[in-house]
């Protein structure tokens, strides 16, 4: 059974670069972002470990949607949401749509989505993997039962190491459990739940161990969605129902201090409606969505440090968040020309306690893909987009690892245009394909520093509508598969810039970046190798450091042993290359080498 692309795959294929990577590609992941990093347009975000966001295009934080088979994950977190908690046994593959998508995904696509995909078809099996870094140990197990498939994974990781043998604070267990249904003979399609439970997990920082130890006590995740086809109402028309619920507590401890706890908590939920129609040559869809996220809290308590009766206790963000949108489209192909275009009306109301503040928001894309040999293809594709203010950015108000954080109700919502052109080309041996973009984000919001120099050492943050911020850049990815041979080739990068009205450099914006694979499969051995070099960054905005040069080695392979025995192992940063996970002020260094053995046996 093939389960239906979403609304915006059906039209922006045609005319918008979307890549799709393949869990098998990226063999024996540790962790979702491995799979994601596959392509040009995604960086790490962050201080690194198991929480660790991802950045597509210079745009991060709430301005990347990441899903899971759709259902969105929306965090409170100022890193922004973080897919770590799902175990990458459970992924197939990772959708990729680089470039504002608001249109179809509302408010957190200003900068783009990822969607990870599960395995359509579950193959019964048993699986298990050591790495030897932080003494890691990941069981995963698949069964099926006529209609029905479940999986069940467990991690346990230790603290690992850099390069020089320094501890880094990114331990974490992890217990995950996918349960699927699909019923023969009923209007409900499929329905699908999944709970992952994540436990003492550490934020790796460079402030540790020496001036602040910080860790997640507790990381749980509940959710799922139903599949509903109305062709009673009319062909082609289907629904969907999804919810997640998520608590994240933290727990912060300020060497001979004191330490912060917080517990943040919401649940989140939402359907849509959609169809289609056609007329002439013309292909219509529309789509009605509605959401909400009730509960969204966080609670703050501070204790001294030689004590369990806590100073103070308050909540410093008690909010909700509802979100009605209807969007349409509409495509068609003349000949080699392939054109579309689409709108979104949207409405949101966001409150805490007695203030609600509501936004009406109107996006919208169109775009063209001429043919223009058998081989070569380009495309040109502008957009409008809008990100509101987090229930965080407007309303928080407390105590974070990085000091004290102010939010602002009278913030005003981000803008952008978008415009990217792509040059395909495609043969039996070659896929090939060049953007290029160009995105101007108007009432940029930063987190700045407000503090007051009279209390030297206490360093207060607040949320600000800076000037406009422009990104723009170019990325690349070529595979060749030479004819009657068992080797394959990619190349892929980017070169990345963003900056404000005065030239200064805004934060997130990743260092230039190139790759190559290089893989060779022969009878029932397969090898892989991945050459990274990331650039030095000089330009940093708020919250950043500078960083060196790297290049970094992995190496891999996969053995075929019997029918159902399969052996793999890799081997990551082979020439234990010392370098910062990423450019935030506060990353801590990348692990060192690290070798990880694995097997699967088919059942």
């Amino acid at each position: 059974m093939t389960v239906p692309k979403p609304l915006y795959d059906k039209t922006l294929q045609q005319i918008f670069p979307q890549y799709h990577y393949s869990s098998t590609t990226s063999l024996a992941s540790t962790h979702a972002n491995e799979i994601v990093l596959q392509s040009p347009s995604v960086n790490l975000n962050g201080q690194g470990g198991q929480i660790q966001n991802i950045n597509i295009r210079g745009f991060s934080r709430w301005r990347i949607q990441s899903l899971v088979d759709g259902v969105p994950i929306v965090s409170d977190r100022r890193a922004g949401s973080s897919v770590g908690f799902l175990p990458p046994q459970f992924i197939a593959q990772a959708d990729v749509v680089p470039g504002a998508t608001s249109t179809y995904l509302g408010s957190g696509a200003i900068g783009g989505a990822i969607n990870l995909q599960f395995f359509d078809v579950i193959v019964p099996h048993v699986r298990l993997s050591w790495g030897h870094n932080q003494n890691l140990q990941q069981y995963s197990y698949a069964d099926v039962s006529g209609n029905t498939d479940w999986q069940g994974a467990f991690t346990n990781a230790g603290k690992g190491i850099d390069a020089q043998n320094r501890e880094l604070m990114d331990a974490y267990t992890q217990s995950a459990f996918f349960l699927r249904h699909r019923p023969e003979s009923s209007a409900v399609k499929e329905v699908w739940t999944l709970y992952s439970h994540n436990s003492d997990i550490g934020k790796s920082s460079s402030d540790y161990p020496n001036d602040r130890i910080t860790i997640y006590p507790q990381n749980t995740h509940w959710l799922g969605k139903m599949r509903i086809g109305l062709d009673t109402l009319a062909e082609g028309t289907t629904a969907n129902i999804w919810w997640h619920q998520s608590n994240l507590e933290t727990s912060t401890t300020r060497i001979e201090k004191r330490r912060n706890d917080s517990d943040n908590k919401a649940f989140d939920f939402g359907s849509d409606i959609s169809g289609s129609a056609e007329f002439s040559d013309w292909f219509f869809n529309w789509q009605w969505q509605v959401s909400a996220r009730e509960g969204v809290s966080i609670d703050e308590s501070e204790y001294a440090l030689t004590s369990s009766v806590p100073i103070y206790k308050l909540r410093t963000l008690d909010a909700s968040e509802y979100n009605t949108a209807v969007i349409t489209d509409v495509s068609s192909v003349f000949g080699n020309f392939a054109i579309a275009s689409g709108g979104r009306l949207d409405w949101q109301r966001q409150s805490n306690n007695s203030v609600d503040v509501t936004s009406l928001n109107v996006s919208g894309f169109t775009g063209a893909n001429y043919t223009l040999s058998a081989h070569w293809n380009a495309s040109l594709y502008v957009s409008s987009a809008f990100r509101n203010p987090s229930l965080t950015e407007r309303f928080f108000f407390g105590e974070t690892p990085r000091g004290t954080v102010r939010g602002d109700e009278n913030l005003l919502t981000e803008e952008a245009i978008n415009t990217q052109g792509t040059l395909f080309y495609n043969n039996a041996n070659t896929k090939a394909s060049v953007e290029v973009f160009h995105q101007k984000i108007n009432n940029y919001i930063e987190r700045i520093d407000v503090s007051d120099d009279s209390e030297p050492g206490v360093r207060t943050l607040q949320y600000a509508n800076i000037q406009n911020a422009t990104i723009r850049g170019v990325t690349y990815q070529i595979q060749w598969h030479p004819s009657h041979s068992a080797w394959q080739f990619r190349v892929s990068g980017a070169w990345i810039k963003g900056q404000n009205d005065q030239g200064g450099a805004i934060a997130d914006i990743p260092p230039h970046n190139q790759r190559l694979d290089v893989n060779y499969e022969f009878s029932d051995f397969r090898v892989f190798t991945t050459l990274s070099y990331r650039s030095s960054k000089r330009d940093i905005g708020i919250g950043e450091r500078e960083v060196e040069n790297i290049v970094t080695a992995d190496i891999g392979g996969e053995w075929q042993i019997s029918q159902r025995l399969r052996l793999h192992a890799k081997w990551t940063n082979i020439t234990n290359q010392l370098f910062y996970s990423s450019t935030d002020e506060q990353a801590a260094f990348a692990q060192g080498s690290n070798v990880n053995i694995g097997a699967t046996v088919l059942l």
